[in-house]
This record gives C-alpha cells, sequence and structure tokens, in this order.
C-alpha cells in the first residue's frame, strides 16, 4: 500500500521511540530490553497488528546505524515504478479514463468485467481490481472525487445497540411486493404490505404481519399481540409514516409507560437494521413463495407461512452482527425485569382515541352517537374517548390518563320515568362473583400458572396496572443501569445469602470496574443457566485469572472460566 509522507513521517516516529531505547545498551542490556519490547501491546501506526517482532527491531537498529542522515533514516523507500501501472495497456487507461467519468457509479468490478468483454481492451492476465481502482485515484477519477460537490452530504452514521432486551423496537413497513386474493372480491387480487416489529439488542422479530390496509389501528393491533406476547419496551422507534403518527398509538403507549421516538424528517435511513430485516424477509421468505406459486393465496394462508419462516429460520440463525441467534439474546433477559398488562386492560387503552366535550347533563357525543358519563365529577371537562368499530353500545372514559369507566349510548326519552329508569341502568355495574381460585380444581402446569396470573390481577384496576408499570420501568432501568453502592453490605458475613445480585457486585470488586448494562446481562444470564454459584468457586477463579494477568476488560472471558469451573465442580 503506498503512503503519503505524512503517513510515512508518523511511522518513522514510532520507529525512532523503540530504537531510542536499545542504541546506546550494551548486548547484554540491549537483549534484556528487546525482550520486554516483545512483550508489551502497541498501537502501531497505519497496522492492525499490535505486537514486533525481534527482526523488525534488530533490521530498524541496523538501518538506523547505516543511515545518518536524520531526515530519511527510518523514512522507508519509495517505490521506483511509484505512478507507473505496468499492468494497464494505453487503450485499457483510456477506455478506464472514459467509462468511470461517463457514471462515477460504475464500480470497479463492473470495470473490469467491461474491460475482458472487448478485444481492444481484453488482456491475459487481465489488471486486478486494486490495480484499476489505484490507477483511478492517480488520474482523480475515484468515485468520491467525482460526486464531491454534487452528491448531497449524507448524514454520520454511528452504529448503536440497545443495552438489553425490551429497551427498544422498530417498527417499519416495506412493500408493496405481494399480492394476495381479494376477500372482498373472489377471483381478484390485492396488494398486502408487511409490517414489522423488531427488538434492537436481540434483533428479535417480536411481530410480523401482511395487512391489506396499512394504517394506525393496524399498528396498534400487532403492537398490542407484541406486548401481550414479550412485555411492554421501553422505547418504540419509528419513522414518520402516516401509519406511525397518529394521535390514538401516542396516547396508548404513553399510558403503558412506552415512549415513541420518531426519526429526523426525511431521515427513514436511520432506521436501517429494520430496513435490513425487511429486506432479508424480501429475498428469503416472499422470493421463495412466489417460485413455488403461492403468491396470490389468503392472506390468513400466508401469515401462517410468515411465522412458519421467523419461528423456524429467522430468529433461530446465528446473526452476523451479534453472533448469536436472536432467539438465545432475547430470552436471555430475565423474566423478573419484563412488564406485563392484563389483555383487558390493552383492549380499553388501544382503541382509536379522540377528545370531548362531557355537557352539564353528562352527555359526551361520539360518532353521531351520546354516550352518558355516570361521574359528575367529568360533566362539563374535556375528557379522552376511546370507542371500538365493532361495539358501538358503549365507550371508555380517561381523563389526565386516569381511567373513569365505560359509557353506555343514551337514548332521549321525553318521559322523565323512562329516563330515571335509564339513567338508572346505566349506573348500575352488575357485579360478578367469581368463585374462590381454591374451589377450582386446576390440571398441570399451565393451569396453575394461569390460576396464579388471574390472582394477581383480579384485584387490580386498569389505573393500579398502569401504575405498577410504570414503577416497574424505572426500577428495571435502575437495576441495569445502577452503579456501586455507596456503602455496600459485607457479603463475607452472608456466605448463605449470596444471590445474582452479590455475584454482580463481588465481579465489579474483585475486577475493580463498573459494569455495563450489556455486560450485567451477561453475568445474569450465566446465574439462570449455572446458579446457584459457590462464593468462594468465584473468588478462586477469578483471582487466578487475575494472577495470570487475564485483561480486565473482557470481562465475559472470566465469566466463561467461571461457567467452565462450576461445570467441572472446580
Amino acid at each position: 500500500m503506498r503512503r503519503t509522507y505524512e503517513e510515512r513521517k508518523t511511522k518513522k516516529e514510532f520507529k525512532m521511540n523503540i530504537v531510542n531505547r536499545i542504541k546506546d545498551l550494551t548486548p547484554k542490556d540491549r537483549a534484556r530490553v528487546v525482550e520486554e519490547i516483545l512483550a508489551q501491546k502497541y498501537t502501531i501506526p497505519y497496522s492492525s497488528k499490535d505486537e514486533i517482532s525481534k527482526a523488525t527491531i534488530y533490521r530498524w537498529l541496523k538501518e538506523f546505524r547505516e543511515n545518518r542522515n536524520a531526515e530519511t533514516v527510518l523514512l522507508g523507500k519509495l517505490r521506483s515504478d511509484r505512478g507507473i501501472f505496468q499492468g494497464l495497456t494505453e487503450m485499457q487507461k483510456t477506455a478506464l479514463k472514459r467509462w468511470r467519468y461517463d457514471n462515477p457509479y460504475r464500480s470497479i468490478e463492473d470495470l473490469r468485467e467491461e474491460l475482458a468483454a472487448h478485444p481492444e481492451t481484453t488482456s491475459d492476465p487481465l489488471p486486478s481490481q486494486a490495480t484499476i481502482a489505484r490507477y483511478l485515484r492517480s488520474e482523480g477519477l475515484s468515485r468520491k472525487a467525482l460526486l464531491k460537490g454534487i452528491k448531497p452530504q449524507t448524514k454520520v452514521r454511528l452504529a448503536f445497540e440497545a443495552d438489553y432486551p425490551q429497551q427498544i423496537w422498530m417498527a417499519d413497513t416495506k412493500g408493496p411486493d405481494i399480492y394476495v386474493a381479494d376477500p372482498d372480491h373472489p377471483g381478484k387480487s390485492i396488494v398486502a404490505k408487511p409490517i414489522a416489529l423488531l427488538d434492537d439488542h436481540s434483533r428479535y422479530a417480536v411481530a410480523v404481519m401482511y395487512v391489506i390496509v396499512e394504517n394506525e389501528y393496524a399498528v396498534m393491533e400487532l403492537f398490542c399481540q407484541a406486548i401481550l406476547l414479550y412485555g411492554i419496551p421501553e422505547i418504540l422507534y419509528l419513522d414518520r409514516g402516516s401509519p406511525y403518527m397518529g394521535k390514538s398509538l401516542k396516547k396508548a403507549a404513553s399510558l403503558i409507560g412506552c415512549n415513541i421516538i420518531h426519526t429526523a424528517k426525511k431521515d427513514p435511513s436511520a432506521k436501517g437494521k429494520i430496513e435490513k430485516i425487511l429486506r432479508t424477509f424480501h429475498e428469503r421468505f416472499e422470493h421463495e413463495m412466489m417460485v413455488q406459486g403461492k403468491d396470490g393465496i389468503d392472506l390468513k394462508e400466508y401469515n401462517r407461512y410468515l411465522q412458519a419462516y421467523i419461528g423456524q429460520d429467522y430468529n433461530r440463525s446465528v446473526h452476523h452482527s451479534t453472533k448469536a441467534s436472536p432467539e438465545e439474546r432475547f430470552f436471555a433477559f430475565p423474566a423478573e425485569f419484563r412488564r406485563w398488562i392484563s389483555k383487558d386492560a390493552l383492549s380499553r387503552i388501544f382503541l382509536p382515541t379522540r377528545s370531548a366535550s362531557v355537557t352539564k347533563t353528562g352527555l359526551v357525543r361520539v360518532n353521531n352517537l351520546k354516550y352518558l358519563v355516570t361521574h359528575a365529577f367529568l360533566w362539563c371537562k374535556k375528557v379522552e374517548v376511546r370507542y371500538s368499530y365493532s361495539d358501538k353500545s358503549k365507550v371508555y372514559v380517561w381523563y389526565q390518563e386516569q381511567f373513569y369507566g365505560e359509557a353506555y349510548v343514551y337514548t332521549e326519552e321525553n318521559d322523565f320515568i323512562k329516563r330515571e329508569k335509564l339513567t338508572e341502568m346505566i349506573n348500575a355495574v352488575p357485579e360478578i362473583i367469581l368463585p374462590e381460585i381454591g374451589e377450582v380444581p386446576l390440571y398441570g402446569r399451565l393451569d396453575r400458572q394461569l390460576a396464579k396470573h388471574r390472582e394477581e390481577l383480579a384485584d387490580m384496576e386498569v389505573n393500579e396496572q398502569l401504575a405498577a408499570n410504570k414503577q416497574k420501568k424505572e426500577q428495571v432501568r435502575a437495576n441495569l443501569l445502577k452503579e456501586t453502592q455507596q456503602n455496600p453490605v459485607s457479603f463475607e458475613n452472608k456466605p448463605i445469602n449470596f444471590q445474582v445480585d452479590e455475584f454482580i457486585y463481588l465481579l465489579m470488586k474483585l475486577l475493580r470496574k463498573k459494569f455495563t448494562p450489556s455486560e450485567r446481562l451477561a453475568a445474569h444470564t450465566l446465574w439462570n443457566s449455572a446458579g446457584p454459584i459457590d462464593e468462594k468457586l468465584v473468588r478462586c477463579t477469578v483471582g487466578q485469572l487475575l494472577g495470570d494477568e487475564h485483561p480486565i476488560e473482557d470481562v465475559r472471558g472470566y465469566l466463561e472460566e467461571i461457567r467452565l469451573a462450576v461445570l467441572t465442580n472446580k
């Protein structure tokens, strides 16, 4: 690789620092210092290596002694054929200049294939891609140089990743690429688009579904399904498409303690991860469906194939960036850190919403129907009303993010007595007496879990569930992002109560390092898979590694050694 004078000068300074340490020493002392140099790691300019060989050190010393010119010593030699491209003929040079100038977007590979396609420009052997690229750069015809000042400067993209699962979910829509059977017009086809929800940390597809009508309510339905299965995320990251900008989605997410963040204007590419996932679905799933002649089938059947592909292939395949499968990384998140909410509460929250004013007689108008609000506190106030398209007999009334019950359709009656009876009927909420859980025979583990879940949520109102979720959100962030406690307890006095929190704290004290959220998650995963772990084993294993000068930054290396020690019963 040909370097500029400044680059060679920077590398010369590094060489001189090494030579100055040994040039005036006796052979015995020089040999000792060289061994010290060989044992160290270095950041070598313009090199991926971090070590220096003994032959290289003595070669630099020899060159320094033979060349006493301070300007050129250790500067490196220039190639005698610099600027001469012997692998290119004059016709090839002329053709490359013309082709690249005509279209800067032509790649080096395309240009090399074009050279081989014409008798006038072909040769045996063909010039390599590196030779062609160097020639074009020397002529000022690199793509960057040609597009400078013409192509708008794009934003600088920096890689980011959520610290743990459930912290950031992304949602996006791709399409239209497929056609399914039109349910309203038999024999005809209609366009369907996929809507996908992705966990940023693990790349796990929490929900994907093809829809015929892409709107806010389709996104809310899919988001609601994902929450019921996996819990509530902290952040939902969306672009500025119309299905993701609605007021109903934003308010529903706010109630359950999920923040919605939108990309900057005219910057949808900020969600590159989910864009790439959707491209993978298009290449590996949609094309396969078309090849097998399944294009145009029923929408429900198409979604069944999609769920099978995601569950059996995508979520279980090792991701090239994380070096683990999305399923493995997503479910490594401790269950106690996930936030849940009941299906009944979600059904009252994830509905279309609108603002409406309650009259002084307690009536509110929604979709040309009047509903009677039973709480006199809300009369003459502006409230939020959530309603369902399928059931117009009632709406759900919210005020300042608090649920105030249901309002039923009100029919105006001139007869005062009938009006009073109607009011009593609406105000009367039937009391449902459920049998005690202990009276119901339970069969199997799943039945016991379901009964326990019902028992926990039986006495919790919607407002209590929302408050508990918001409180748990702060607790989860505090547990995963907390720093070392100021006055920690002495765990030597409590060996019996050595749990995962004490395990993490002990590792931080031994390594003298504050763990990042991802390192905490790795420690939790180890404890869940191999725990409980003996405190003495942890101290002995970490102490042995520290004695062998194991790098402190490699926390996962310590965790792996602890896991092996547990398995081998050291």
